[in-house]
């Protein structure tokens, strides 16, 4: 379907940054690269969303969309990585894993869109989309060298962990494109609330298997010299969970998710 086709567009700037620096051996960068998207989607990301749902329809957000799909994946790839933490390694045999469980995640997803109908949709605002995320795809790659250098380079000045920098740094700007469509939705329609967070977690069900696989089928990477971050992704993905089973969004909670989201940033840092 093109909400598959876009959703693996949209995570494209991530995957082709995590590549790049899996095929360089910078795997602290790969690996906090593909941790940073679920941490601050799933915290500032639906935090800002029912903020400015708030603001625009004076109402708190309800959850509409259908999320059976989302809801049993992220479940399920947030068990997976749990084990794969208590394990204690990511490599070729749990990166495997994590590829098929996506693997499998598109066909559902497609055999269930197969058996619905559907409104015939705007090719031409898919083609240029799809235009746009090449371009930007191509630009990554010039960009991805130098911005990995920068990243060891200020790692090593501040003695700041590299895979702590790409947790907070990558995300940032992996993740505008998603911030600015949800930021539009919003204010489009009272369903773009909840449309922006299914498209949060369809993209981040990506990050949590196909970046962390490509992290695992290049190297045998040692999970608890990292734990504090994908701790942190960990945290992230159950309050994601929380919300979908909830369908209920509250500006109190909005706020706490954005505050959690600086709070998970931090405490990572210091222990």
């Amino acid at each position: 379907s093109g909400g598959i086709i876009l959703g693996i567009l949209t995570a494209l700037p991530e995957t082709i940054f995590v590549l790049i620096a899996s095929l360089k051996g910078d795997f602290d960068i790969a690996f906090g690269s593909a941790l940073g998207g679920n941490v601050l989607l799933f915290t500032f990301g639906i935090g800002l969303v029912g903020i400015l749902y708030k603001l625009r329809w004076k109402s708190d957000l309800s959850i509409n969309a259908e999320y059976e799909v989302e809801n049993k994946f992220l479940l399920l790839t947030t068990l997976v990585i749990a084990g794969i933490t208590i394990y204690g390694t990511l490599n070729i045999i749990t990166g495997v894993l994590l590829f098929l469980i996506y693997a499998c995640y598109v066909a559902y997803r497609i055999r269930k869109f197969r058996g619905e109908r559907h409104e015939e949709k705007n090719g031409l605002g898919i083609r240029k989309s799809v235009m746009f995320m090449i371009i930007g795809g191509l630009l990554l790659i010039l960009l991805s060298q130098p911005f990995i250098e920068y990243i060891n380079t200020i790692s090593s000045l501040f003695n700041v962990p590299a895979v702590w920098l790409s947790l907070v740094i990558s995300p940032i700007a992996g993740e505008l494109e998603e911030k600015i469509s949800a930021i539009r939705l919003v204010q489009m329609s009272k369903t773009g609330g909840s449309l922006s967070i299914l498209s949060f977690v369809g993209s981040k069900i990506e990050n949590s298997t196909i970046l962390l696989g490509i992290v695992g089928i290049f190297t045998e990477y040692p999970i608890y010299s990292s734990l504090p971050e994908i701790l942190s992704m960990i945290v992230a993905n159950v309050i994601a969970l929380y919300i979908l089973f909830d369908k209920k969004l509250k500006l109190s909670e909005s706020i706490a998710l954005v505050t959690i989201y600086f709070a998970i940033v931090f405490l990572s840092f210091i222990i």
